[in-house]
C-alpha cells in the first residue's frame, strides 16, 4: 500500500487535533471538579471555627486555579473550532461561554468585595452565591456534554468522574450536617446562658 505525503500531513494533523481534543476535555473534568471543591470550602468549611481564615484561602485557591484552567479550556476551545467550521457544537459551545463569562464575573466580583460592615454586602454574598453555585451547575453539565460530544457516554471516564462527584456530594452532605450540628449546639448553649 502506498501512502501520498498529503494523507500523512492530514493523518499527522488529525491526530494533533485529536490530543488537543483531549486535553481540553481533561481540564473541562478538573475545571468542574475544583469548582465543585471551592464551593464545597465556601460553604461548608466557614462554620468550622478552628479554621479560621483558612476556609477563605483554600476557596479563593481553587477557584482561582479553576478560572485559570478554565481560560486556558476556554482558548484552546476557540483555537479548535476555527479549523472545523462545519462541525459545530452548538450547546457545548454556548455551554462553553457562559461558563467562562460567569467564572471572571465571579473572580472579578473579588476586586469589589464589600467590608462586612457595608450595608450593600448581604446583595454581594447572594451575587456570590447565585454567580458561584451557576458556574458548578455549569461545569458538570458541561462535562456530560463533552462526554456526549466524544462520543463517550457509556465510557469508564463518565463512570470514574460520576464516582468523583459522587464522593464530593457526599463530602459535601457530611460537612452540611457537621455544620447543622456545630449550630445546633451553639444555638442549646446560647439558650442556656440565658
Amino acid at each position: 500500500m502506498i501512502f501520498h505525503p498529503q494523507q500523512q500531513l492530514i493523518s499527522h494533523r488529525a491526530l494533533k487535533q485529536n490530543d488537543a481534543t483531549t486535553s481540553i476535555h481533561l481540564k473541562s473534568y478538573m475545571e468542574s471538579i475544583l469548582l465543585t471543591i471551592g464551593a464545597i470550602a465556601a460553604h461548608c468549611l466557614r462554620h468550622i471555627q478552628s479554621l479560621g481564615h483558612a476556609w477563605f484561602c483554600a476557596h479563593a485557591g481553587t477557584q482561582l486555579f479553576a478560572i485559570f484552567i478554565g481560560t486556558v479550556r476556554f482558548a484552546i476551545g476557540i483555537r479548535l473550532g476555527e479549523p472545523s467550521p462545519g462541525r459545530v457544537f452548538g450547546v457545548h459551545r454556548k455551554l462553553g461561554f457562559a461558563m467562562f463569562c460567569l467564572g471572571w464575573l465571579q473572580t472579578l466580583a473579588l476586586l469589589f468585595r464589600p467590608k462586612t460592615t457595608n450595608k450593600f454586602r448581604k446583595y454581594w454574598q447572594s451575587y456570590q452565591h447565585f454567580v458561584g453555585y451557576a458556574c458548578v451547575v455549569l461545569g458538570v453539565v458541561t462535562v456530560f456534554q463533552v462526554f456526549e460530544v466524544m462520543g463517550e457516554s457509556r465510557s469508564y471516564a463518565k463512570l470514574a468522574y460520576c464516582l468523583g462527584l459522587s464522593t464530593l456530594i457526599g463530602v459535601s452532605v457530611a460537612l452540611e450536617v457537621n455544620s447543622w450540628v456545630i449550630f445546633c449546639r451553639k444555638a442549646k448553649e446560647d439558650k442556656l446562658r440565658r
